[in-house]
């Protein structure tokens, strides 16, 4: 699966030019001129990195980044924020923000790639902990005194689909367990139900579970994400 990549500038050619420099390296990139644009994709969109330049007509790269982190999708997605001013403040106003790499403009080819390769390890983590496997195990959702029993249809490190003989509300912040298989038991946790697919599917997001429910859930995850990933490579 190739990794989808937002790059935005109000620089036509800025864009032009990282996305040429990307080409090689087998992606799928969705150039922005305008930050307002950006701002929509952003919010509906999972990206598994971004370029973002810091000096637009607002919202600006600062912004953006901000909406990025506050968002559940992209809120670890790597940031790459561009910048032509070279500014003493303008480093420390991209990371204040949450970008993750900096880069003064112009720049040449062999830095992009310098940072791009600095920034394949946060990428590749991201793309696990949001990579959806197809299982099916039981779950528990429970909103106030209300509980619902069902099945997962698919499930990441950060959220899962399940599909009960009803659905609450989106925007619900619910509790939930979910009986792992194997040696790995149950976890608990708090979640929020982001949308509904038909009446009796939900999608929801995972708000927080414990250090070692966490560390359970990647390690049932993982071997099945890597047969996944292997499966798409091979097809």
């Amino acid at each position: 699966m190739k990794l989808r990549v937002l790059i935005v500038d109000a620089d036509k050619a800025s864009c032009e030019s990282i996305q040429s420099a990307m080409a090689a390296s087998n992606l799928e990139t969705v150039t922005e001129t305008s930050s307002s644009r950006a701002a929509e994709f952003l919010r509906k969109e999972k990206y598994d990195a971004m370029f973002l330049e810091l000096q637009m007509p607002m919202p600006d790269g600062v912004q953006l980044a901000k909406l990025a982190r506050g968002s559940g999708i992209n809120r670890r997605t790597p940031i790459i924020m561009l910048s032509g001013e070279n500014a003493p403040d303008a480093m420390s106003k991209a990371f204040e923000a949450g970008a993750n790499f900096f880069l003064f403009k112009p720049f040449d080819r062999s830095r992009l790639m310098r940072v791009w390769r600095a920034a394949h390890g946060p990428i590749e983590q991201e793309r696990r902990r949001f990579h959806r496997v197809e299982v099916s195990l039981p779950v528990t959702v429970d909103l106030g005194d209300s509980r619902l029993e069902g099945k997962t249809v698919d499930l990441s490190q950060q959220g899962m689909l399940v599909e009960t003989p009803k659905t609450f509300p989106v925007g619900s912040q619910i509790r939930f367990r979910l009986q792992l298989s194997g040696a790995h038991k149950s976890i608990t946790g708090t979640a929020k139900i982001m949308r509904l697919a038909g009446s009796t599917r939900m999608g929801m997001e995972i708000d927080s579970v414990s250090a070692d429910d966490a560390s359970r859930l990647q390690s049932f995850l993982l071997p099945l994400i890597l047969k996944s990933v292997e499966g798409e490579s091979a097809a």
